[in-house]
């Protein structure tokens, strides 16, 4: 996955995606500014991203803003969790069909093509986006293992905002026995399922 970020200048058309997957991720915190200070950092690149995920978008009056040059998908409740904007160039070579659990934070797009995909044997794809916070229970996440790690025959990416704290994403730091019984649930089955952390660990 490449995390780095790609330029989105507001109020300009759309430059032209890249022909490698290129993927941004954020966590907006419900708040316009910080949404708004993302997209403003884009403008000295000369590419779009391929694909944005958000988590904790902003939601005024049940609608996502829109952005020209992308189609947006986010699941169809008053305030989603998640969304997702896709580069109209991107979808002109590739299917994306967005899938939803009918909650407001997970959202899916399988990505598809007659040819390999990226390098891979595979026609086709998965990316999930989840935003995962704390229950009452504060021991038990809103989104289990078993939906952000499912069991597929073609590639699965999963991105988001999880709020699991482990030590083998961040070995340098110090982790409450909480925070350790919570979160190993998700990685014994990321695992399990043949998952692999992209990020370096600590990041």
């Amino acid at each position: 996955m490449n995390n780095q970020r790609m330029p989105l200048p507001l109020g300009q058309g759309p430059a032209p995606a890249p022909a490698f997957l290129s993927i941004v991720q954020h966590n907006c915190l419900g708040s316009w500014n910080v949404f708004l200070s993302l997209f403003e950092s884009f403008k000295e690149a000369t590419t779009y991203p391929s694909i944005v995920l958000l988590q904790d978008p902003p939601v005024n009056k049940a609608h996502l803003p829109s952005f020209n040059g992308f189609k947006s998908f986010f699941p169809p409740v008053r305030k989603p969790s998640v969304a997702a904007y896709v580069h109209m160039s991107f979808l002109s070579d590739y299917t994306v069909f967005p899938r939803f659990r009918g909650v407001d934070d997970v959202l899916a797009l399988d990505v598809s093509s007659v040819k390999p995909l990226f390098g891979t044997a595979f026609p086709s794809f998965r990316i999930i986006n989840a935003y995962s916070t704390n229950t009452a229970d504060h021991r038990i996440h809103s989104v289990p293992p078993d939906v952000l790690f499912p069991d597929l025959g073609f590639p699965l990416l999963v991105v988001g905002d999880l709020n699991i704290h482990n030590p083998l994403s961040d070995p340098l730091r110090q982790f409450s026995p909480k925070e350790i019984s919570s979160s190993t649930p998700y990685f014994e089955k990321a695992a399990g399922s043949g998952f692999a952390l992209l990020n370096p660990p600590g990041e």
